[in-house]
């Protein structure tokens, strides 16, 4: 994918004020807007991936690749939280390719710097999963309305880091070692649709 760093490796749909920093900080970008509510399928196509895996049949690569996305969704989640570098490199570690895991805990960590503390998490929806030797690449239109940032000292919500309810996203995934880990997300700059 040819689209310059600051959008590589990113949880860009994660928060307003991220898009600032994304190119500072070579690895987050978002998108903020103002929150609506959007009804999301009963079942994501993750759930149906894991159910599938754990009905016993072997996982296929697209139901792999499902499972790793959900997995690095709530390491992110789990990491951005943590407020431990070592602890958020821990977590994204079965997750996200090494060459990417030092500028996201970067990202993340200057905003913990800052004061603020991140809330919230997206709610998955997968589109289409394409696989394609040792690459894939997951078309998500994720809600990311009910994220946000929030200032550490007075809990109040950061202006303009409220995630939107149809975040276009494209996560290309490696398989390393046998295992898919997220090397980049790019965002889309057309409207989806859950």
């Amino acid at each position: 994918m040819t689209i310059p760093n600051c959008w590589q490796a990113a949880p860009w749909k994660r928060l307003g004020p991220v898009l600032a920093a994304a190119c500072v900080l070579p690895v987050l970008a978002a998108c903020g807007g103002a929150a609506a509510r959007v009804q999301l399928p009963a079942q994501h196509a993750s759930a149906q991936a894991a159910e599938g895996a754990a009905a016993g049949a072997p996982a296929t690569p697209r139901q792999q690749v499902t499972v790793a996305l959900t997995g690095y969704t709530t390491a992110l989640g789990q990491a951005e939280q943590s407020k431990s570098v070592t602890q958020a490199r821990l977590l994204l570690r079965p997750y996200v390719t090494a060459s990417r895991i030092g500028g996201l805990v970067d990202a993340v960590s200057a905003f913990w710097a800052r004061g603020d503390n991140f809330y919230g998490q997206d709610a998955l929806h997968i589109l289409s999963v394409r696989v394609a030797g040792r690459h894939a690449f997951v078309h998500e239109c994720d809600n990311t309305s009910s994220m946000g940032l929030a200032s550490a000292t007075t809990g109040q919500a950061v202006p303009g880091s409220a995630g939107i309810p149809a975040a276009n996203l494209v996560t290309r995934l490696d398989l390393v070692g046998g295992h898919w880990l997220v090397d980049s997300q790019l965002p889309e700059d057309v409207p989806c649709v859950p």
